[in-house]
């Protein structure tokens, strides 16, 4: 047991206390654990009933509270609590302390470590327990009394999208609503279906649905028909990423249609490429690696055990597709759909995209038909695309130079917070409260979003 008036004053300034609220604090130690015990100063607090000033002790109480002064060990302070009589209405009450909220155990300072660090989307629920030494339970509980986070404003532009987070009797899907410009999220929403989604944003303000000019989504047919009926002033763009997505999605199914051909030959150079090489088919030619672009012809060449030769990507490349015409077709579509999105702008790509369908079309491949019916059924989402909605600033990597390129509006933000919200997910290896899943969402993908440090009332 210490007592020196030296480390007193260590542990008042250690534990965030006031000295003039301390009469006596001694440090001791009992199973491993830090305990400090303290004695609160007398200030003869009134009446909180009636506001009578001359109330009486009428007891004292052993109060127990964990406190995280450190993290190494676990601490608790005990000090005797005075409760006093009113003689004036009959009322008893604690006095106030400056350690814990009322009805608490757990210090004000712990549930201000315990809120900071749930910020991060790598903490759980459990690990910032087991930092703060106490249950999970406690730390799941101060975050639903001191966190609740409200929808934002819906901004000029909106993203939509969804992500497998939080399955419930209604749905899988969590539908994400994102501030393009602020990239900060609007709300996070268990459903994404067309009933729920109308009725969500129809209960919004007309004129705040006013506000919104441009909404971005991937071909999920649902966001294009609520974009139309709830944001009147409103233009629906399609992600260019999703598009992509699909086109490589038809591709494979070709890919695979023609190795399907050589599974009685496994050990063929066809099927051989069609297995381990296939990722060829979906990089662009401008595409690099640490070593350079990937299908430079003068690139190093490296010993193939199969071919028992030196080849390099390029090489792979080209032997991949002479194996079926049909791949070749595929891949040159898909050369002619990048150059549509990197050489077209708003005034010329309805005329683009018309040659564009017309060449997917006159292939007479069941696959790339199909993929050119999805761009007709998104022929105007596709061109709004080109939109440009405000500039921003590159850095060249050769040159060190500032370049002022257009601004585009896509999902690649509201992709990158799906990841968060998945990692928040597997974490925790899931989440049964949905209120909690989305605050702690909200929170988390929000750097403004905060805490509020009295508990909410029940």
């Amino acid at each position: 047991m210490i007592e020196n008036d030296a480390f007193k004053l260590l542990l008042i300034n250690l534990f965030h206390l006031n000295p003039d609220d301390i009469t006596n604090i001694v440090c001791t130690t009992f199973n491993k654990m830090m305990v400090l015990l303290v004695t609160l100063a007398d200030k003869h607090q009134a009446c909180p009933y009636c506001g009578f000033t001359a109330s009486k002790i009428k007891e004292y109480v052993t109060k127990e509270i964990t406190h995280s002064a450190l993290t190494t060990q676990k601490c608790i302070i005990k000090y005797r609590a005075r409760r006093y009589k009113c003689p004036c209405c009959g009322k008893t009450y604690y006095e106030f302390n400056p350690f814990v909220f009322k009805s608490q155990k757990i210090s004000i300072l712990t549930v201000h470590n315990i809120l900071k660090d749930l910020k991060d989307f790598n903490e759980t629920f459990t690990s910032v327990a087991r930092r703060y030494h106490v249950s999970p339970t406690s730390v799941s509980t101060i975050f639903d009394n001191h966190v609740d986070i409200g929808r934002n404003p819906l901004p000029e532009i909106i993203n939509f999208d969804e992500v497998y987070a939080f399955k419930s009797e209604k749905s899988k899907y969590v539908c994400v609503l994102l501030d393009f410009k602020k990239q900060i999220p609007v709300d996070v929403l268990p459903n994404r279906k067309k009933e729920f989604l109308l009725n969500y944003f129809q209960k919004i303000p007309l004129e705040e649905r006013k506000k919104v000019k441009y909404a971005c989504s991937d071909m999920y047919e649902v966001y294009r028909d609520v974009v139309h009926k709830v944001f009147p002033c409103s233009c629906m763009l399609l992600d260019y990423f999703h598009l992509s997505q699909d086109f490589h999605k038809k591709m494979n199914e070709v890919r695979i249609k023609v190795m399907k051909g050589y599974k009685d030959n496994k050990a063929s150079d066809e099927y051989y490429l069609l297995k381990k090489f296939n990722w060829l088919l979906f990089k662009n030619p401008e595409d690099e690696d640490k070593h350079g672009r990937l299908f430079d012809v003068e690139r190093e060449r490296k010993y193939n055990s199969h071919f028992k030769s030196y080849m390099n990507y390029y090489d792979l490349r080209k032997k991949l597709l002479e194996i079926n015409n049909d791949l070749t077709i595929c891949y040159s579509l898909k050369l002619e759909l990048v150059d549509f999105y990197s050489k077209s702008t708003i005034d010329n790509a309805k005329v683009n995209l018309e040659i564009l369908i017309r060449s997917f079309i006159d292939t007479n491949i069941e696959e790339m038909i199909k993929f050119s019916n999805n761009l007709i059924n998104w022929k105007q989402e596709i061109i709004n695309s080109f939109t440009i909605v405000g500039a921003e600033y590159k850095v060249e990597a050769d040159k060190g130079q500032v370049v002022v390129c257009n601004k585009k509006v896509n999902n690649a933000i509201i992709e990158n917070r799906n990841k968060i919200i998945k990692c928040i997910k597997n974490n925790a290896n899931g989440y049964t409260n949905w209120l909690r899943f989305r605050n702690r969402v909200m929170y988390v993908l929000d750097p403004n979003a905060t805490f509020s440090l009295e508990p909410k009332e029940k």
